[in-house]
């Protein structure tokens, strides 16, 4: 989960259910400047044991050494939003606010 990522990002294509080649010449920027190449876009889903969330249009960079879960697209995708606590998050559905997916905060993310 990460606060200041635009889009979802990954650097595993196999971690996407769906996929398509990236056609448009579109990179992604670190915060460190640098620029990486996008070689697919696609989609998937988190389950938990009562539910699944989907993150859409998720970026494959495979030069990425992380994968990112942009929270406002996150939350604008599932009707949902998400609590921060010291060392987990949930991610928790809008009208009703049952527990979609949770998680333990780690390395600031």
């Amino acid at each position: 989960m990460d606060l200041g990522a635009i889009d979802h990002v990954t650097g595993e294509l196999e971690k996407l259910n769906i996929h398509d080649k990236y056609v448009r010449g579109d990179q992604v920027h670190t915060t460190s400047g640098a620029s990486m190449r996008i070689n697919h876009v696609g989609h998937t889903a988190l389950h938990s044991q009562t539910s699944k969330i989907h993150p859409n249009n998720i970026l494959h960079v495979p030069h990425a050494n992380k994968s990112l879960v942009s929270v406002s697209r996150l939350i604008y995708d599932n009707n949902a939003f998400v609590e921060f606590h010291p060392n987990h998050f949930l991610v928790k559905e809008q009208v009703t606010r049952r527990t979609l997916h949770s998680g333990q905060c780690e390395n600031d993310l």
